[in-house]
C-alpha cells in the first residue's frame, strides 16, 4: 500500500468561536478572495506530493467538510469529539492504516516543503519541529539529543526544549506498528482525552523518534482569533510566494 494520510480534524475550535459555531476550525478561509480553507490546502498539498489515500476524521461540522471536499478523500467519523481529543480520532482510523501515514493536525499551516522533508527522511517516524520558534504554555514542545527526541509535551520548561511540534508527522514500518499498539492500549485505559502527541511520548521508550528541522519555513498552528490573522495576512501570502 502507498503512502496514506491521517487529517485528525474532528474537533471545533472553541477558542475560536463564533467562527466555529456551524465548523470546524480546518474549514475556516485562509484567503478571503477565493474562500480557499486550511483543509482544502492541507489536501492539495498531500495530492501534489503524490498521497493517494487521505483519511479526514470529521466531527463537529462534519457535513460542511464532506460537501465541500465529496469524493476527494475518505470520511471517519468521531462521533464522541466533544469528549475526546485527537489520539481518539487517530485510534478510529487505526483499520484503515497500512504501512506508512502523514499524521496532519487539521488546523496547522504550512507549505509543501515540510512534507517533502518528511518524506525523504530516512527515519521511520519522525517529527517536523521548529527549532527557531518561540516556546510558551501553548507550544507542544520537543527536547531533542541530537537529531533523536527525548521528550515532547505542553509543559515541557522551555529551557529544557529545542524547539516545537508542527503537529505534522510520518511514521512508517516498525515505527508505526509501535505507534499502533501504543495508541490502543492508551485508549483502552481510558485516556482519549489526550493529544496524539501523548502517544508519541509514551513510545519514546520502545522505538526512536526523530526530528526534521524546519526553521525558517512559514507556519502557524491556528488556535486563536490572532493565529486566523496571521495565517491570512502573513504566513499564507509567504506560502503563495514561495510555491
Amino acid at each position: 500500500m502507498s503512502l496514506q494520510a491521517v487529517i485528525l480534524a474532528a474537533g471545533q475550535g472553541k477558542r475560536l468561536l463564533p467562527l466555529t459555531q456551524e465548523i470546524p476550525k480546518a474549514l475556516l478561509p485562509l484567503d478571503k478572495d477565493s474562500g480557499l480553507t486550511i483543509l482544502e490546502h492541507q489536501v492539495a498539498l498531500l495530492k501534489e506530493v503524490g498521497v493517494k489515500e487521505i483519511l479526514v476524521v470529521v466531527g463537529h461540522g462534519r457535513e460542511r467538510v464532506k460537501s465541500l471536499l465529496g469524493a476527494k478523500v475518505t470520511y471517519v467519523v468521531n462521533e464522541e469529539y466533544q469528549s475526546t481529543n485527537s489520539i481518539y480520532s487517530f485510534y478510529l482510523t487505526l483499520r484503515h492504516l497500512g504501512r506508512e501515514v502523514l499524521i496532519l493536525n487539521g488546523d496547522v499551516l504550512f507549505p509543501k516543503e515540510v512534507l517533502k522533508r518528511l518524506i525523504s527522511s530516512p527515519y521511520e517516524g519522525v517529527l517536523s519541529v521548529d527549532t527557531g520558534a518561540l516556546l510558551d504554555d501553548e507550544t507542544m514542545k520537543v527536547a531533542l539529543r541530537g537529531a533523536q527526541v527525548v521528550d515532547i509535551r505542553k509543559d515541557l520548561p522551555p529551557q529544557a526544549a529545542h524547539g516545537e511540534n508542527l503537529g505534522v508527522v510520518l511514521f512508517k514500518g516498525r515505527a508505526l506498528e509501535v505507534l499502533k499498539d501504543v495508541v490502543k492500549h492508551m485508549v483502552s485505559r481510558g485516556e482519549v482525552n489526550l493529544w496524539i502527541p501523548a502517544a508519541f511520548r509514551e513510545m519514546l521508550f520502545l522505538h526512536p523518534i526523530y526530528a526534521i528541522d524546519v526553521k525558517g519555513l512559514p507556519w502557524i498552528e491556528i488556535d486563536f482569533l490572532q493565529d486566523l490573522e496571521c495565517a491570512q495576512k502573513v504566513v499564507f501570502p509567504k506560502i503563495q510566494e514561495s510555491r
